[in-house]
């Protein structure tokens, strides 16, 4: 077998895998939160605080898209499929 300096070692394929399971372990995370967040500003009584509580849930849905961008550079495939189900 000869070196192709343009494949993945096995050692680079399993980084990566690793990684993108962090990713996706990070978005459950943050849509988890936004279901708690948006639970939580239907039941605040006091405005100021529901507000805080809106805009921490503005950046939460902010970091799924940067998540998500970031999963589609890791994962081909899945950017395919995601494009392909936004046309």
């Amino acid at each position: 077998m000869t070196y192709n300096p343009f494949e993945k070692t096995e050692d680079e394929e399993m980084e990566t895998s690793m990684d993108l399971e962090m990713v996706r372990d990070d978005i459950v995370a943050e849509l988890k939160s936004i279901n708690e967040y948006e639970a939580q500003v239907d039941l605040l009584d006091n405005e100021d605080a529901a507000a805080i509580i809106e805009q921490i849930l503005e950046d939460k849905k902010a970091h799924v898209a940067k998540l998500i961008r970031l999963m589609k550079m890791l994962d081909p495939v899945q950017a395919e499929k995601l494009n392909n189900e936004l046309r």
